[in-house]
């Protein structure tokens, strides 16, 4: 059995609450990571597509679910990704409202968040740019890539232990820096919310090892952080073959965007020319970018009125 899901309704930014981290953690989380800066992922060059329609069903045995193509429903075409921050922020606010959900809540979870954002995984390459070089007729295209072939899929198993292992790796490197700057409490903060073994715990590791060889647990966890992979292509645009990270994924390309923040050397610059901090809104918990060093709320109507609110009370 299946079940369709469409979207009637211009797409809205994606809001989603850190419900599932205790009040006083969320509260200290907030505090801590505002300083963070994340690097663009603007090096990433690949289209990226936001279908209407999608259903639940069934491949392998795995559930999963799959994008619907209407004939004359073309799919939003983007030019690349969102940018690192953005997509960061917004796949750890994902991985946080899929925790502790069943499967089939999660594959609604995951159907609503591609409808407002785009398709998560490309198993097949730039689909965009091969229709553009040979004027294929686009709704025999799109009806064979999509229904047919069905290409654009996503097992819901796997992509909720990629997200998973994703906010893992995220607060672990928060916390890395944390060390590094001399902040452990600051570091305990950001890492409580991560659900690894007692033995893979970096705060257990760091604060049971003496002094001179703690550079030596950082080391090992900064090794364990998944691996950003980087390959050859050939730019359609320019004619010259170029080294680029090597992205299938919304994951990969938030990878990227993580690797650039770690990085000393990788010019950790976001897509519009600066740095950019991560904040996290004290009215709702929600994960923003901060473009202000006194911004404290996020930029939806009900927390701007908030803080409205406070600033007349004063």
């Amino acid at each position: 059995p299946t079940l369709s899901v469409r979207s009637k309704t211009k797409y809205k930014v994606l809001t989603v609450r850190f419900s599932v981290i205790k009040e006083g953690d969320a509260m200290d989380l907030k505090r801590e990571l505002t300083d963070y800066e994340i690097g663009g992922i603007g090096d990433i060059k690949k289209h990226t597509l936001r279908f209407h329609s999608y259903r639940i069903g069934t491949m392998d045995g795995k559930l999963t679910i799959f994008a619907e193509y209407t004939p004359g429903q073309f799919p939003k075409v983007y030019r690349s990704h969102p940018s690192g921050q953005e997509l960061l922020i917004e796949l750890c606010n994902l991985n946080l409202e899929l925790r502790n959900k069943p499967l089939e809540k999660c594959a609604r979870i995951l159907i609503r968040w591609s409808l407002e954002n785009i398709h998560p995984y490309y198993f097949y390459g730039d689909d965009v740019a091969y229709l553009e070089m040979n004027n294929d007729d686009p709704n025999g295209f799109w009806d064979c890539m999509v229904n047919r072939l069905e290409s654009y899929r996503v097992f819901v198993e796997d992509m909720v232990q990629d997200l998973e292992q994703l906010y893992t790796d995220t607060m672990t490197a928060f916390a890395i820096r944390s060390l590094m700057e001399g902040k452990a409490a600051d570091a305990q903060r950001i890492y409580d919310g991560v659900c690894v073994p007692e033995q893979q715990n970096l705060l257990r590791e760091w604060y049971r090892t003496d002094s001179a060889h703690r550079p030596l647990v950082l080391q090992r966890f900064v090794e364990k952080i998944s691996k950003l992979n980087m390959g050859l292509e050939y730019d359609l645009a320019t004619g010259q073959i170029q080294l680029q990270p090597s992205v299938k994924s919304v994951v990969d390309a938030a990878y990227f965007g993580l690797a650039r923040f770690m990085a000393v050397n990788a010019n950790a610059l976001d897509d519009y020319g600066g740095k950019t901090n991560i904040a996290f809104c004290q009215a709702c918990g929600k994960a923003f970018i901060k473009r202000g060093n006194r911004q404290k709320y996020c930029g939806t109507l009900e927390c701007q009125s908030r803080s409205e609110e406070r600033r007349v009370g004063k």
